[in-house]
């Protein structure tokens, strides 16, 4: 029994505790309805703020520009004042100048009357167009006084310097005339030498060379200032080929024969050969004593050689001997006279 009503007891406490409870959960959703409905007019009243905010700054940047654009305005107004001043003063300073200078000599009244008569249709703005009038006038202050003798003595000048240049045209003419005839003289004269020559070399290379043939020739025989000379050659048992593939000796015959080609047509009373017959074998030395012989009857050879049989040629020897360590000396000798001891 004891139990059972210490658990009526407790059940009768449960439900109380249960039934206090349940109101004061009651108590407290009303207390949240109550929260979420004062939260949600904040809320509201927050944006309201925040709208309002935004507002307000807009304006704010509105009355900013306003003020700058008025600022700015005003700076104008005030430099367009400014201008307005200066400009006033020029002009007050321009009337007085005026002023003082119609009181020192005024206009007759013929000149006011010309000036009425011809500004009397006048329709334009004076005001507009006496910037331009005032700078024209700057521009014709600086006017040359002398322009009209400085054009004269240019216009001489001109003429003098006229003259020269066609002087000097009619000089270039007469040079360039001159030098054509030149040309012209020099080309016949060069043409004219080269056939002997050529005709010379010719000859001399058949002696040189006996059933050998030659040719020279020029590359362009109308321009003597731009033609070159070619050799040709035809050895004995040989083609005809160019220089560049004669051997040594042969290129030496050559040069001998083209040498004595161009003493035949322009002769002189003295020649010297320098070790022209150096490349020369014992029977191309044989026809070149020939030539040499058949010169010297006309003109005195001075030849410097080794070769012996060229020395045989000779009426005089001269040498150089060593016949002590260190010393030279000439040594000469009279062939002729040794030969008739």
């Amino acid at each position: 029994d004891t139990d059972a009503e210490r658990a009526r007891a407790a059940r009768e406490a449960a439900q109380g505790e249960l039934l206090a409870l349940r109101a004061k959960r009651g108590e407290l959703e009303g207390e949240t309805q109550s929260a979420r409905a004062r939260a949600d007019e904040v809320e509201r009243m927050a944006a309201q703020a925040r709208a309002e905010r935004e507002q307000l700054t807009s304006k704010v940047a509105e009355l900013e520009l306003a003020v700058r654009e008025a600022e700015h305005r005003e700076r104008e107004l005030s430099q367009s004042l400014e201008s307005a001043r200066i400009r006033f003063a020029e002009i007050e300073a321009e009337l007085n100048l005026l002023a003082q200078t119609f009181a020192q000599h005024p206009a007759t009244d013929e000149e006011q009357a010309d000036v009425a008569a011809r500004y009397e249709s006048y329709s334009e703005d004076a005001a507009l167009e006496l910037p331009k009038l005032r700078d024209d006038l700057a521009r014709l202050s600086n006017v040359n006084l002398n322009a009209e003798a400085d054009l004269e003595a240019l216009a001489e000048r001109e003429r003098f310097l006229k003259e020269q240049m066609d002087d000097l045209h009619a000089a270039r003419e007469k040079l360039l005339q001159v030098i054509a005839e030149i040309e012209s003289s020099a080309q016949e004269t060069f043409n004219k030498t080269f056939e002997a020559v050529q005709k010379s070399f010719t000859e001399t290379f058949a002696r040189l060379f006996p059933g050998g043939v030659a040719r020279m020739w020029q590359t362009d025989p109308e321009r003597i200032s731009e033609t070159g000379i070619e050799i040709a050659v035809a050895p004995p048992g040989k083609k005809m080929m160019a220089l560049q593939a004669l051997s040594g000796g042969e290129r030496a015959m050559v040069s001998v024969a083209l040498i004595f080609a161009i003493l035949k047509v322009k002769p002189s009373p003295f020649y010297l050969f320098d070790e022209i017959d150096a490349a020369l074998d014992e029977a191309n030395v044989d026809r070149f004593s020939d030539l040499v012989r058949e010169f010297a009857r006309d003109s005195q050879l001075l030849v410097v050689t080794h070769n012996k049989k060229t020395m045989e040629l000779a009426d005089h020897i001269y040498g150089v001997t060593m016949r002590e360590p260190g010393i030279s000396s000439i040594v000469s000798a009279r062939l002729e006279a040794v030969g008739v001891a």
